[in-house]
């Protein structure tokens, strides 16, 4: 098992366990899918530095937040992830078309806990929703005895999600409200609610292989996050950074990574050093991959349970 695994209590003895239908059993994957999520909000945040990120060197183009804020958030949010789990769980006789309604009253509640522990700092709200969807379809596999791995997953969230942009989107254009609908109605960017739709697309097609082949290649977990951010803020259309920079502010994040994958990424022996210079070309310019941060805790967390699911075959 990876070092992820390796930090949980118990993770082996749940892979030599038979899978059934009993609350103790599903308990156990459960708690273990749980520490992973929480674990993967963590990572994300400690990983150091991080360009235009709040990050354990400094606070990236963020006046209000700083670590031990995303470590509070991440308490709060903590015990809903298991909810999560057990909602997809529970909704295992329906079709996950209809696993959203089960999902979103559980995340509305992290949502409160959040703010009351950040003080009204929006400091996971995406997260939330990502993780949410991704626990969910979690807990649905089980339900259903299906693998739960990056092809499933994805599947499941995507039929969950498919009619998202549209309900949430393109009705609203004629009175946007959220930020999320401004920047639809003026740029077409469909932000969260499109990569959900999509079974989040930029995970599958950029971050995951890129994190795995990092690892595959004896990189370190370090390394390997650091070149899937890059591949992240080359690929995402993140909307954190549009409503900052607008679409030009969009174009300097991704040609930005783009150079310094060119120049050889997680390979690059200077990287560090490179990162810590991009840092405060965005924070200079307020510019925030935030987007990507929230999918490079998807993908670690994603990655992870690939690995569970061919550890436990």
């Amino acid at each position: 098992m990876n070092a992820a695994l390796n930090l949980l209590v118990g993770a082996e003895h749940f892979c030599e366990a038979p899978i059934q239908a009993d609350r103790t059993v599903r308990v156990d994957l459960f708690k273990l899918v749980s520490e992973l999520a929480y674990h993967a909000m963590l990572v994300e945040v400690h990983l150091t530095p991080k360009p235009g990120l709040v990050d354990l060197l400094n606070n990236g183009a963020h006046s209000d937040m700083d670590v031990r804020l995303f470590e509070r958030s991440a308490e709060a949010i903590k015990p809903f992830i298991y909810e999560f789990l057990v909602a997809g769980f529970e909704h295992r006789k329906h079709g996950a078309d209809h696993l959203l309604s089960v999902l979103r009253p559980i995340g509305l509640q992290a949502e409160q806990a959040m703010f009351k522990a950040t003080q009204g700092v929006n400091t996971h709200k995406g997260m939330i929703f990502s993780l949410g969807l991704i626990c969910g379809a979690v807990g649905w596999l089980k339900g259903k005895s299906l693998a739960v791995d990056a092809v499933h997953i994805s599947h499941v969230i995507k039929r969950c999600c498919a009619t998202l942009v549209f309900d949430e989107l393109k009705i609203a254009q004629l009175q946007p409200q959220s930020h999320g609908e401004k920047l639809f109605q003026q740029y077409g960017l469909t932000g969260a609610r499109g990569e959900a739709a999509s079974g989040f697309a930029t995970i599958t097609q950029f971050s995951l292989p890129a994190y795995e082949q990092a690892i595959a290649r004896g990189q370190s977990t370090e390394h390997a996050l650091w070149q899937t951010l890059l591949v992240l803020m080359a690929n995402n259309q993140d909307t954190n950074v549009v409503s900052r920079g607008g679409m030009h502010g969009l174009r300097f994040v991704q040609n930005a990574a783009w150079q310094l994958l060119q120049q050889g990424g997680s390979d690059n022996p200077h990287l560090e050093q490179k990162l810590i210079e991009l840092n405060q070309q965005f924070t200079d310019r307020r510019l925030s991959p935030g987007g990507s941060a929230d999918l490079l805790a998807m993908t670690w967390l994603i990655a992870q349970l690939n690995h569970l699911n061919q550890h436990c075959q």
